[in-house]
Parts: C-alpha cells; structure tokens; sequence
C-alpha cells in the first residue's frame, strides 16, 4: 500500500511539473494553419446546424477529422477566439493521453517480464510516462492549437488497445465483460481515432504487435483460441485485408507527387533518413536548435546518399532485431515496432511533406518504455547500477528544455525570430517572421526577410506574390514584382501557399485595398499559372486557380465571364463552396434570378450530400427572400 501511495504523490508531482513548464506557453498565438482550420468555419455560440456545417467541412486528411473538429469547436464556444483555450485544452489531453499511456504500460510490462515486482512495474512505467510528458520534442504538439487532431487521434487509439488488453486478459471468462469491451468499445474507440485523424487505421497493427511481443499468442484451451482467432480476423486481419487493397487500387492518388519539389523514391529515401537517424537523435539527443516547427527546409535525399545507404542499413538491423529479439528481449521487439507502426502512415509512401515533430507524439513512447525498463532493471551487483541515477539527470535536463522552448512559444515574434536564425532556408520561417513584423508595423524587416526567403527558394512564386501583398496600400507600385511572378509561373507551379496569398490579394482587392496590384497582372499571373504542366494535370489546384480568375473578371466588370469561370471551378474541384460564393456575389450585385436558380442547384446537391451544407443554404434564402422582399415593397411605394 505504501509504494502505491508514495506513486500516486510521485504522479501528482509529474502532472504539476509538467503544467508548470507548459503553462507559460499558453499564453502563445495562433501559428500556421491554426487559423485555416479553427476560424474557417468558427462557432462562436451553440447553434446545431453550425456545428454540423463546421465539422463537415474540414479539408485536413481524408475524411475531414468530424471528432477533432467537433473538440475545436467545443474550445471554441467555452473560451471564444483566443488561443488561450485551445492550448489550455492540449494540454489537458496531454495529461490525459500519459495516464492512459501509464495504465498501459502497468498493463504490458508484465507480459514482457513476469519477473517484475509490482514496485518495479511502477517505477518503470512512471518514468517512461514521465519521459513522454516532459520531452520537449512534446511541445510543437501540445502547443500548435490545431495538433488537437494528433491528440485525439492518439487519445482513441489508447483507449483501443487499453480496451483490447482488458478484453485479453479476461478472454477465458467470455462473459459480457469481454464481449463488451472487445465488441463494443474497442471499435467505437477505432472509429473515434480514425475520425480524429487517419492514424487511428493503424490500430489493428498495434493490437498485432501487442499480441505478438506480449500475449504471443497463448490461451489456456480452445474456447480462448476460438475468441481471440474471432477478434483478430474482425478486427485485424479483414481492416488490414482491406486497407491494403484499398492502397494498392488507389495507389496513384497516395503518391500523386505532381506538386511536390521531390519524387516518390526521393522521399522513401529521405524518410530512411528521418525515421532512423533524425528523429531518433531528436528523442534521445534532444537538441533545442535541432526543434523547430519549420522543418520544410529539409532537403530530399536522391540518388546514393551516404545518410540514406546508413539509414538504409540500420532500417534492415532494426527488421531483423524485431524478430531475433522476439523470445530473447520482446520489449525491445515491440518497442520498434511500435516506432515503425507510428510513422507508417505519414513516413512512408503517402504524398505528405517529409518531416513534422508531431508524427513522434505516440511513436516515442515505445522507445521511451524499453530505455526505461533497460536503465531501471539494472541489478544491484551489476558494475552498471549507478547509470540507474542517470534517470534523474534525463528528466532535469528535458525539464529545463521543455521550459525554455514553451517560453519560445510564448510568443509570436520569438518564435519566429530563433526560428529564421537556427533555420533560415525555412520559407514557413521567413514568411511567418515577415508577416509577424508587418503586422507589428516593421514594413522594412518584413520585406527584408521575404526576400532573404527568396534567396533560399528561388522556385516558390509565394514569396514573390507576398512581397505584392506587402504593397498593399503603400502607394509603392506592385507591378515589378507582379511581372516576376508571372515569369516565375512559366517556369516552376504554383504551391499551397502562393494560392493562400493570391487569396489574401484578391480578399483586398474586392474591399478595394490594393490599388497598388493592378487587376490585370493577377489575372495574367493565373492565366499562365494554368498552363504549367503540373497544374493543367492537377485538377484541385486547376480549380483554385480558375475561382482566382472568376474573381478578377467580376471585379473587373465582366459577371458573365466571371460566373462562367466560378461553375467551371465547381467543375474542377466539386467544392460546394464555390456555388456558395457564386450565390453570395449574385446577391450583393443584385442577380436574384442567377442566385435563385443556383441556390436551388445547391439545394439538391445539399439533399445528396447528408445535408451538410444546411446551414450556408439557409443564410442564403434568408437573404435572396430579405432582398426580393424589398424589391417588392420599393414597386408597392412606386405604385
């Protein structure tokens, strides 16, 4: 009773330690795609149709992330548009997700050595967990508001394999206990995970690896064996089955590299590098200067490269160990494969950039357990038994970082600012910094770090086109670098980011802010951006450009051209967003008829769709019928 009291005091300390070093990074801003995916579709109050428009209408990952947008907006309407709330709320389920990584760990540690006492279990688990919470490495997910996505997902997937592992040790029971936990919550825990981000689909290799490297496979007669065989087909075999298939027939829309700067084997390549060499030295070297939430300035490996042919050997050492080790030292077993489980949706094959800390936030953990076990299992006579101490100087050591890096996150400006000194090749770095000191007021620094960007990524249109932005309302003329841009756009394609300043440049335009940027420049830089190879074979991007063009024709007088472009944007990415902007246009020039007819198109597209565009087509009748209502009462008067 005594060990598990001086634990749970021990726990409560690890949890306060760690709110005490996160919680000068609360108060931080909002960075990045924060605001594209909290304030996009922000609900302010509780209104149903609202929160059901913005949780079908998330563009990260494949099926939206429902469950992590309905999180969002529950920050949302508890704290409003501060990032206090959010990063106040990631923390909380950053403690959360170490005491189910605790309970967990209790769970497992005995099927891998049934030698451990019961303090030993503790001590073990305790300072794994301790390790996870506390390591800096941890701090670009915890703070970056809209990582709640990893968080959830991870959350989930926890409560899966603590379910599973319940469910497994109660398998010879088979009462409703069992068929509770293994048929009911296990997969509405899946489902949650996978609907909080694509990750929680790697659950079933979990459990896998779970049964193979802890339970192997035993049960005490054939009823055991006949349930266990049952779950695993259900549950593992046929989803895996299956998302293979589903892979390999939609394999060209997974490594669709079109848009990337680099090629599907130069990223397996640079993915070798990363999983086995960067992030490992991440985890056990931790380096403040190595972390960064502005790691796209990491080259792709190509070709013979000494650190892919290193990374390439030490891919195949760990393979073998995972199964040379499986009898002889099976946690160390399931700790790779449990790294190499983690990153292989997002570190593998899949068209997504090369590298984010967050793909480490569940995958550490692992390592972090046989580190811990291995160092804390020394036996008193071992001439190594004093590096047991050396638990104390990781914890103070990461302790200290993780404070200092959550006082960098504590604000904007310094964030950006080490960011642009320790990477510089970074273009998110410079034009966050640029942008930073624009808003401050500092026009000269942030045109001076957009084109020290420029220097860096000579390829990217973006920089060039935000430098334009930067004009706006200076009276300086934009026309120089617009003429760049456009010479760029016949040579290299336009990215995500060039598409999000030509937004903000036609969002100034339309509150006529930006004379400097003449019209007719925008829509020749448009016009030639489309015929680049790469985007004319790219329909989403295709479509992005042509609403660019649609508005530069209505903004210039010629609806016709311009409704015209908006349907073919529709055309290009069915995106009912464009139908709902066309309408919105149509009311405030006054075509009622054009919006009514279209408006009625949406309505049965709405129908066909689940209804998730509800709540847009209702504010949109309300103001075709508010609109048409006055007309009435303007003929009634004249009359």
């Amino acid at each position: 009773m005594k060990t598990y009291i001086q634990f749970g005091f021990g726990l409560l300390g690890v949890i306060g330690l760690t709110c005490l070093v996160y919680w000068q990074g609360l108060d931080g801003p909002f960075i990045l795609d924060d605001q594209a995916n909290i304030f996009r579709n922000f609900v302010e109050v509780f209104d149903r149709d609202e929160i059901f428009y913005a949780m079908t209408h998330n563009t990260s990952g494949m099926l939206g992330r429902p469950v992590s947008m309905l999180s969002l907006i529950f920050t949302g309407i508890t704290y409003g548009p501060t990032a206090w709330g959010f990063k106040y709320h990631n923390l909380a389920m950053h403690l959360l997700n170490g005491l189910l990584l605790l309970w967990l760990a209790i769970r497992l540690l005995p099927h891998f050595s049934s030698r451990l006492s019961d303090k030993k279990v503790l001590l073990v688990a305790g300072f794994a967990v301790t390790y996870w919470l506390l390591h800096p490495l941890m701090v670009s997910t915890v703070l970056y508001a809209v990582q709640r996505m990893a968080q959830l997902s991870t959350f989930f997937t926890l409560l899966a394999l603590l379910t599973y592992v319940v469910a497994r040790e109660n398998i010879s029971s088979g009462n409703t206990k069992y068929f509770v936990l293994s048929y009911l919550l296990f997969p509405s825990a899946v489902l949650l995970s996978i609907f909080s981000k694509e990750n929680g689909a790697l659950i079933p290799l979990y459990v896998f690896a779970i049964e193979l490297f802890a339970f192997r496979f035993s049960f005490q007669g054939d009823k055991d064996r006949n349930r266990l065989y049952c779950f695993l087909a259900i549950f593992v075999f046929i989803p895996v089955i299956c998302g293979t298939l589903y892979v390999l027939t939609h394999f060209d829309q997974f490594t669709n590299y079109s848009m990337r700067s680099f090629s599907l084997g130069e990223r397996l390549l640079t993915q070798l590098y990363v999983v086995f060499l960067f992030y490992p030295k991440l985890i056990f070297l931790p380096r403040l200067a190595d972390m960064t939430l502005f790691h796209d300035s990491m080259q792709a490996l190509s070709g013979w490269d000494p650190l892919a042919l290193v990374s390439f050997c030490i891919f195949v050492v760990a393979i073998v160990l995972i199964f040379f080790l499986r009898n002889k030292a099976p946690l160390v077993s399931f700790a790779i494969a449990w790294y190499l489980i983690s990153h292989l949706l997002e570190s593998s094959f899949i068209n997504l950039e090369l590298v984010f800390e967050h793909r480490n936030y569940l995958a550490a953990f692992g390592p972090m357990l046989a580190v811990s076990y291995y160092l804390l299992t020394i036996p008193r006579t071992s001439d190594l038994y004093k590096l047991r101490y050396l638990s104390l100087v990781i914890i103070a050591m990461i302790t200290l970082m993780t404070s200092s890096r959550a006082q960098e996150w504590q604000s904007e400006e310094l964030l950006f600012r080490i960011a642009v000194n320790d990477h510089p090749e970074s273009l998110r770095a410079q034009s966050g910094y640029a942008t930073q000191r624009y808003n401050a007021g500092d026009f000269n620094t942030a045109i001076e770090h957009l084109r020290l960007g420029q220097q860096f990524n000579r390829e990217d249109i973006g920089l060039v086109l935000h430098e334009a932005l930067f004009y706006c309302g200076t009276g300086i003329d934009g026309s120089r670098v617009a003429a760049e841009a456009i010479a760029m756009a016949e040579q290299y394609p336009i990215t995500i980011y060039t598409a999000n300043v030509l937004d903000n440049l036609m969002g100034k335009k339309r509150v006529s802010e930006c004379p400097e940027v003449a019209l007719g420049d925008i829509l020749s830089l448009v016009q030639t951006a489309q015929l680049h190879p790469r985007i004319a074979n790219n329909q989403r991007y295709l479509g992005y450009l042509v609403r660019i063009e649609a508005l530069a024709y209505l903004f210039m007088g010629n609806y016709e051209e311009g409704q015209r472009l908006y349907s073919l944007a529709y055309e290009y990415t069915s995106e009912a967003n464009m139908l709902i902007e066309l309408i919105d246009i149509q009311l405030q020039v006054g075509r009622l008829d054009d919006a009514e007819t279209l408006l009625n198109e949406l309505i049965e597209i709405n129908e066909s769709s689940f209804g998730i565009e509800t709540a847009r087509i209702e504010i949109l009748q309300q103001r075709l019928d508010n609109q048409k209502a006055q007309i009435e009462l303007q003929r009634q008067g004249q009359n």
